[in-house]
């Protein structure tokens, strides 16, 4: 049924993010043209989550993770 499908949709994003993070990976999502659920917040590292309803919100957003993203460093 679509609500099984929905669920086991939910079950392997909720445990990629839970591995992606787990193995130091920063996890940014953005919801765009829907709300952002709780699934997709619950995936994304704390502040790394966005909600877009248009065209500009959308590029706002990936301004605020291209910004994020600058001051990141390599080190060892």
């Amino acid at each position: 049924s679509d609500s099984d499908q929905n669920t086991i949709v939910a079950n392997r994003l909720g445990a990629l993010c839970t591995e992606a993070k787990r193995k130091g990976m920063t996890v940014w999502v953005i919801a765009y043209g829907t709300s952002l659920s709780t699934m997709l917040s619950n995936c994304a590292n704390e502040g790394k989550a966005f909600q877009a309803n248009d065209a500009g919100a959308l590029n706002d957003s990936f301004r605020n993770i291209a910004t994020q993203i600058a001051r990141l460093r390599v080190s060892k």
